[in-house]
Protein backbone atom coordinates (compact mmCIF):
# COMPACT_ATOMS: atom_id res chain seq x y z
CA UNK A 1 0.00 0.00 0.00
CA UNK A 2 1.42 3.47 -1.03
CA UNK A 3 1.78 5.93 2.23
CA UNK A 4 -0.22 9.71 1.64
CA UNK A 5 2.16 12.03 1.04
CA UNK A 6 -0.37 14.64 2.35
CA UNK A 7 0.52 15.55 5.67
CA UNK A 8 -0.20 19.43 6.66
CA UNK A 9 1.38 21.52 8.64
CA UNK A 10 -0.17 22.92 12.22
CA UNK A 11 -1.26 26.37 11.54
CA UNK A 12 0.49 27.40 15.00
CA UNK A 13 3.99 26.52 13.31
CA UNK A 14 3.61 28.97 10.10
CA UNK A 15 1.86 31.58 11.81
CA UNK A 16 4.59 32.33 14.28
CA UNK A 17 6.96 32.70 11.16
CA UNK A 18 5.33 35.69 9.99
CA UNK A 19 3.03 36.02 6.50
CA UNK A 20 4.05 34.30 3.22
CA UNK A 21 3.14 35.35 -0.04
CA UNK A 22 3.47 31.83 -1.49
CA UNK A 23 2.90 28.22 -0.48
CA UNK A 24 3.94 26.60 -4.19
CA UNK A 25 3.42 22.94 -2.23
CA UNK A 26 -0.19 22.82 -0.61
CA UNK A 27 -3.53 21.27 -1.61
CA UNK A 28 -7.09 22.85 -0.98
CA UNK A 29 -7.50 20.88 2.29
CA UNK A 30 -4.60 22.13 3.54
CA UNK A 31 -5.23 25.75 3.05
CA UNK A 32 -8.46 25.14 4.93
CA UNK A 33 -6.76 24.01 7.75
CA UNK A 34 -3.71 26.40 8.14
CA UNK A 35 -4.09 29.20 6.19
CA UNK A 36 -0.37 29.30 4.90
CA UNK A 37 0.11 31.83 2.41
CA UNK A 38 -1.96 34.83 0.71
CA UNK A 39 -1.72 32.50 -2.29
CA UNK A 40 -0.99 28.32 -2.90
CA UNK A 41 -0.34 26.53 -5.82
CA UNK A 42 -2.20 22.74 -5.48
CA UNK A 43 -0.48 19.68 -7.06
CA UNK A 44 -2.86 19.70 -10.00
CA UNK A 45 -0.89 23.73 -10.63
CA UNK A 46 2.62 22.20 -9.45
CA UNK A 47 4.26 24.31 -8.07
CA UNK A 48 7.49 23.29 -9.81
CA UNK A 49 6.65 24.98 -12.80
CA UNK A 50 5.11 28.27 -11.69
CA UNK A 51 6.66 31.56 -11.20
CA UNK A 52 7.28 32.28 -7.28
CA UNK A 53 7.31 35.77 -5.84
CA UNK A 54 7.87 37.29 -2.60
CA UNK A 55 7.86 34.91 0.81
CA UNK A 56 7.54 31.47 0.20
CA UNK A 57 6.34 28.78 2.93
CA UNK A 58 7.39 25.51 2.24
CA UNK A 59 6.39 22.26 3.26
CA UNK A 60 7.43 19.90 0.23
CA UNK A 61 6.19 16.35 -0.30
CA UNK A 62 8.74 14.31 1.47
CA UNK A 63 8.79 11.94 -1.20
CA UNK A 64 11.76 12.10 -3.94
CA UNK A 65 12.50 13.11 -6.15
CA UNK A 66 9.69 16.08 -5.59
CA UNK A 67 11.44 16.92 -2.49
CA UNK A 68 14.89 17.49 -3.97
CA UNK A 69 13.34 19.13 -7.26
CA UNK A 70 11.01 21.61 -4.49
CA UNK A 71 14.28 22.19 -2.42
CA UNK A 72 16.08 23.39 -5.53
CA UNK A 73 13.59 25.98 -6.61
CA UNK A 74 13.82 26.80 -3.12
CA UNK A 75 17.70 27.85 -2.94
CA UNK A 76 17.00 29.54 -6.71
CA UNK A 77 14.31 31.96 -4.89
CA UNK A 78 16.17 32.22 -1.72
CA UNK A 79 13.39 34.11 -0.09
CA UNK A 80 11.45 32.01 2.55
CA UNK A 81 11.68 29.43 4.96
CA UNK A 82 11.04 25.40 4.24
CA UNK A 83 9.71 22.67 6.74
CA UNK A 84 11.24 19.02 6.17
CA UNK A 85 12.37 15.88 8.29
CA UNK A 86 15.83 16.32 10.02
CA UNK A 87 17.78 13.80 7.77
CA UNK A 88 21.07 15.40 8.08
CA UNK A 89 22.14 12.17 7.07
CA UNK A 90 20.51 12.72 3.39
CA UNK A 91 22.33 13.65 -0.17
CA UNK A 92 19.73 16.65 -0.02
CA UNK A 93 20.75 17.78 3.35
CA UNK A 94 24.20 18.22 2.21
CA UNK A 95 23.88 18.93 -1.49
CA UNK A 96 21.27 21.55 -1.32
CA UNK A 97 20.32 22.94 2.20
CA UNK A 98 24.23 22.69 3.49
CA UNK A 99 24.69 24.18 -0.12
CA UNK A 100 22.41 26.84 -0.58
CA UNK A 101 20.41 27.72 3.31
CA UNK A 102 20.83 30.62 5.19
CA UNK A 103 19.63 29.30 8.37
CA UNK A 104 17.96 25.99 9.89
CA UNK A 105 16.22 25.34 13.60
CA UNK A 106 16.14 21.68 14.27
CA UNK A 107 13.31 21.76 16.37
CA UNK A 108 13.02 19.84 19.41
CA UNK A 109 9.89 17.97 19.58
CA UNK A 110 8.22 16.17 16.63
CA UNK A 111 5.75 17.89 14.89
CA UNK A 112 2.27 16.37 14.93
CA UNK A 113 0.84 16.91 11.19
CA UNK A 114 -2.61 16.71 10.00
CA UNK A 115 -4.02 14.11 8.47
CA UNK A 116 -6.23 15.05 5.04
CA UNK A 117 -9.28 14.45 7.04
CA UNK A 118 -8.39 17.20 9.73
CA UNK A 119 -7.19 14.95 12.07
CA UNK A 120 -4.15 15.44 14.26
CA UNK A 121 -1.64 12.24 13.33
CA UNK A 122 0.52 10.33 15.25
CA UNK A 123 4.49 11.37 16.01
CA UNK A 124 6.43 10.96 13.01
CA UNK A 125 9.12 8.81 12.73
CA UNK A 126 11.67 11.67 12.17
CA UNK A 127 11.77 15.41 13.77
CA UNK A 128 11.94 17.99 11.60
CA UNK A 129 14.19 21.45 10.89
CA UNK A 130 12.93 24.90 9.57
CA UNK A 131 15.29 25.83 6.66
CA UNK A 132 15.53 29.83 6.45
CA UNK A 133 16.73 31.14 2.65
CA UNK A 134 17.91 35.02 2.80
CA UNK A 135 19.27 36.80 5.84
CA UNK A 136 15.53 38.06 6.17
CA UNK A 137 13.98 34.67 6.72
CA UNK A 138 17.13 33.49 8.99
CA UNK A 139 16.47 36.77 11.28
CA UNK A 140 12.91 35.40 11.73
CA UNK A 141 13.75 32.24 12.15
CA UNK A 142 16.29 33.30 15.16
CA UNK A 143 13.67 34.95 17.32
CA UNK A 144 11.10 32.64 16.50
CA UNK A 145 10.29 30.71 19.91
CA UNK A 146 9.24 27.35 18.60
CA UNK A 147 11.79 25.42 20.89
CA UNK A 148 14.84 24.11 18.69
CA UNK A 149 18.68 24.88 18.04
CA UNK A 150 19.20 27.34 15.00
CA UNK A 151 22.45 27.96 13.56
CA UNK A 152 23.83 30.23 10.78
CA UNK A 153 24.85 28.70 8.14
CA UNK A 154 28.40 29.76 6.33
CA UNK A 155 28.24 29.14 2.70
CA UNK A 156 31.37 29.19 0.07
Amino acid sequence: MKENDEWYTPPEIIHSLGEFDLDPSSSEEAFRLNQSAKKIYTAKENGLIQDWHGRIWLNPPYSNPLLQDFLKKMAEHNQGIALVFSKIEAKWFHDIVFEYATAVKFLYNRIQFFKPDGTKGTQPRNGSMLVAYGEEDAAILSRNRIKGKFLYLINN
